[in-house]
Parts: structure tokens; C-alpha cells; sequence
């Protein structure tokens, strides 16, 4: 307890955490690092020595500081604090623990997300990006968000595939509803719908972008907010492999007509 007591008090000064930052851009030395933090020399000097006695750092033969492996790996977790701390007042208020503990492990990926906070832009985001979507769209929900009918008119001509994770409780046994019904007959063998007993994550993704939301104290998944990026984010990624993951443990369904 003591050494991680340490550890998070050394990565708790802003200034040590932007000297590790640089450090990690490239090595360089104490005159440079001094410059790109705006600090003293002997400002400077006094917190690479905390660095350099906490092992997250070091320097070489030619007076150049670079990180350490454990300063790689320590700076890996601070974006999970970011996130994490940028949205404590949202938080206190949503649960995570429910998740797969590798994707708590992962939650440093959503740092960068973008935060929505209402529910008519959370729907207007979801409706541009299966408009613009080339390849796929992946659902999942534990109410539908977008009508059937909005779905088949938006897929159009287009050779677009469509998975749905849907709460089986919600679909009665032999039966599926008008709305799913619609989607089969009109997309064929492009949709795809897949049933667990419980969904307690919101998500709309394509190949282009993805968002997502997590539930309130209740447990019902919470759509007036939600967080999102684009394909070139770590945010499409664990979004990705978050709803692969609970596809893969669905009871798929493909209704017949």
C-alpha cells in the first residue's frame, strides 16, 4: 500500500506529470524540459529527482531523460483517471462495475470521447450516422431507439449490414415484433438480431463512428447522456470489441416470415 501511496502521489503533481509527458514525446534534457513546462532550472531539477527516484524515469550517459518501463506503463493508466475524473459528476449518477473487468481495465480509451447531454441529440446522432454509414450498423439497447421503418428507408439500395442486440424478455417466445418484422422482410439476410436476458449498455456504431451510454442508479440504461468518437479513436475500438463481446454470448434469431 505504501509504495502505490508513493507512486500516486509523484503522478498527483501536475508539473511531474507534464515532465513525464515530454518524456515520453522524446528524451531530452534539463534546459530543454525547464523551457517546455515554463519552470526554473532548480524547479525543474528538484521534480526529475522525484521522478528519477520513483523509477519512472531516468538519465542516460549524455544527460538526457527518458522514461523507464515502469514510467511507460504508469503513464498507459493515467488516461483512465482522466476519463474518469472528467466525468465524476456524471458518475456518481451511472454504473460501470456490471462490465467485463478487461474492459474497466480499457475504460483509458474513452478519454478522449465526446459527451452528449441530451436526448434529441443523442437520437440525432444516431439517425446521421446510419445515414452515412458504408458497411455497418450495430445496435444494441434495451428499447428500440429507432423505428424499423426508419431503418428500411434509410438502408435504401445500399449493401449495408444491420445487427441488433435486443433484451430477449422483450420478444415474446415464436414471436417477433412488427417493427423486427418489417426489417426482415425488407433487409433479408442483412439483419441480423441477437437476444440475451439482460442489456444494460446503449450503443450505435458503424464503421465511421460510435456512442454509446450506461445506466443510472435504477439500472435502466440512461439516453439523455451518452459519449461517441469516430474510427480513428480508441473509443471505436472499445466500442467495438465491447458489443462483439455480447454478440458473441446472444442467442441469435433470425425470425421467420
Amino acid at each position: 500500500m505504501e509504495e502505490m501511496v508513493e507512486l500516486l502521489f509523484e503522478l498527483s503533481s501536475s508539473d511531474r506529470l507534464s515532465l513525464l509527458l515530454e518524456v515520453k514525446a522524446e528524451k531530452q534534457r534539463l534546459t530543454q524540459l525547464a523551457r517546455k513546462v515554463t519552470a526554473t532550472l532548480q524547479e525543474t531539477s528538484r521534480h526529475l529527482t522525484r521522478l528519477s527516484g520513483a523509477k519512472l524515469i531516468e538519465k542516460d550517459s549524455a544527460g538526457f531523460f527518458e522514461l523507464t518501463s515502469i514510467g511507460r506503463l504508469a503513464l498507459d493508466l493515467v488516461p483512465s483517471f482522466g476519463f474518469l475524473s472528467k466525468n465524476k459528476d456524471y458518475f456518481l449518477s451511472h454504473d460501470i462495475s456490471f462490465l467485463p473487468p478487461q474492459f474497466i481495465l480499457r475504460i483509458g480509451e474513452l478519454a478522449e470521447s465526446e459527451y452528449e447531454g441530451s436526448v434529441t441529440g443523442i437520437l440525432r446522432g444516431i439517425e446521421q450516422m446510419m445515414g452515412e454509414a458504408e458497411q455497418y450498423i450495430w445496435l444494441m439497447g434495451d428499447q428500440p431507439l429507432i423505428t424499423g421503418s426508419f431503418i428500411v428507408r434509410t438502408f435504401g439500395d445500399r449493401n449495408i449490414s444491420l445487427r441488433i442486440i435486443d433484451v430477449a424478455g422483450s420478444i415474446p417466445l415464436g414471436s417477433i415484433d412488427p417493427e423486427r418484422r418489417k426489417m426482415q422482410s425488407e433487409l433479408g439476410a442483412r439483419f441480423e438480431l441477437g437476444l440475451l436476458d439482460e442489456v444494460k449498455v446503449g450503443m450505435a456504431m458503424t464503421e465511421k463512428v460510435a456512442g454509446f451510454c450506461f445506466p443510472d442508479s435504477s439500472g435502466k440504461i440512461d439516453f439523455r447522456y451518452g459519449f461517441g468518437g469516430d474510427s480513428l479513436s480508441s473509443i471505436h475500438r472499445w466500442c467495438h470489441d465491447l458489443f462483439a463481446f455480447y454478440w458473441d454470448k446472444s442467442k441469435k434469431r433470425l425470425p421467420a416470415l
